[in-house]
């Protein structure tokens, strides 16, 4: 991990959002207000493999998930994307970790200079993020995030 990288939170892809929401909330994490997805924020400049992608996601976060760890749910809802694949090929469980950085273009770039290309990118109202490929050993995929 770069000296640069904060962690930022966990995400778990679900099939059916509002029951993920329920049971989490009975273990005290929570809640999930709308953040992207049909009634949230849209999400712009999506890639998948470095081609425009259109797909919709619903991605809340946890406003106080467990101590100081953030919780991230994704259920995907339409369209081929990686998240679906995962959601396919494996189930529901923990799909990546996320953590900010203060320029996703330069962490972009160390990244490639260690074998990794951003395999899913996009924008948000307060962020700019991209994906990589890492789940190789672990089965987790790293997540770089820069807030704006």
């Amino acid at each position: 991990m770069h000296e640069n990288w904060k962690f930022h939170h966990v995400a778990v892809v679900v099939r059916d959002m509002e029951k993920s929401i329920k049971f989490y909330e009975t273990l005290g994490i929570g809640p999930f207000p709308p953040l992207i997805g049909p009634s949230g924020a849209a999400l712009t400049g999506k890639t998948v493999r470095g081609e425009p992608m259109d797909y919709q996601i619903d991605l809340r976060h946890a406003e106080s998930g467990v101590g100081d760890l953030k919780f991230e749910l994704i259920e995907p809802l339409e369209g081929e994307t990686p998240v679906k694949e995962f959601l396919d090929q494996k189930g529901e469980g923990i799909h990546h970790i996320g953590f900010t950085v203060d320029d996703i273009d330069q962490e972009t770039a160390r990244m490639a200079e260690k074998g990794f290309a951003a395999f899913q990118t996009g924008v948000s109202p307060s962020a700019k993020w991209a994906y990589y490929a890492t789940d190789k050993v672990g089965g987790v995929i790293i997540e770089l995030i820069e807030l704006t």
